[in-house]
């Protein structure tokens, strides 16, 4: 039979205990009330996801191997090979556009740049702030400037790709092939303006029609010569400036 002291002992360590539980929840509970904020001097992290007030996911900053796959449509798209950067997503939780950076040397070809876009609902990016770099054997490819692309209104990148995967199990490639250019040409981005400088050194504003051909053309090119120039049907070029000589 126990002691008095024995059980006075067990007492206190019962009390002791239960006090300490109910401090921890009292604790757990007061946090769990209030916003966590926390002011910290430097973070270290391979990935950060911001979500909502409700759990969405609203952005996510990453490195290469961790970066997200894209969501459209409400659905996550398989593991991808993506850039180190930001991707945002909006209301409803789809991609609307990242700012994307890389830059590397590999047997004697360097390649880098960055590229910050924005997408059209439902679809891909409509315009695209760029900076892409190649240099290979001492020659310099070099692209850079700000497009405006369109696609067709109420188009889905969702839709428009399960088309394209039905149309790549047609054998014959020839068929096949033309009809991936008419899906292309129907539902496909349209490019319709192009600010600075393109592959071929040409530094100006480049504008095309609705059909994504160009028709007019202001720019200086890689032997410094000042050019207007408006295009046919055809892409059959004029130089304005030619007529005023």
């Amino acid at each position: 039979m126990p002691t008095n002291l024995e059980k006075r002992v067990n007492f206190l360590t019962a009390y002791a205990i239960g006090s300490t539980v109910a401090l921890g929840l009292l604790v757990l509970t007061s946090f769990a009330r209030k916003d966590k904020i926390q002011t910290l001097d430097e973070l270290t992290v391979k990935r950060v996801n911001v979500i909502g007030e409700d759990g969405s996911l609203r952005m996510v900053i990453s490195n290469k191997d961790r970066q997200h796959s894209g969501r459209m449509n409400g659905k996550d798209y398989p593991k991808r090979e993506r850039q180190a950067g930001m991707i945002f997503f909006n209301d409803e939780g789809d991609e609307c556009g990242g700012l994307v950076y890389a830059g590397e040397t590999k047997k004697g070809e360097t390649n880098s740049g960055m590229s910050f876009t924005m997408d059209q609902y439902h679809d891909d990016q409509v315009i695209q702030i760029l900076n892409a770099e190649s240099y290979a054997e001492g020659k310099a490819s070099i692209r850079r400037g700000i497009s405006i692309n369109d696609y067709p209104v109420g188009s889905n990148i969702d839709v428009r790709n399960a088309k394209l995967l039905e149309l790549e199990k047609i054998k014959d490639k020839a068929e096949r092939d033309r009809k991936i250019d008419e899906l292309f040409a129907q539902e496909g981005s349209k490019n319709r303006v192009f600010l600075g400088r393109t592959g071929s050194n040409n530094s100006g504003l480049f504008l095309s029609g609705p059909d994504g051909k160009p028709k007019l053309k202001l720019y200086v090119d890689a032997s410094g010569n000042p050019r207007i120039e408006t295009l046919n049907e055809k892409g059959e070029a004029k130089n304005l400036l030619d007529e005023k000589k």
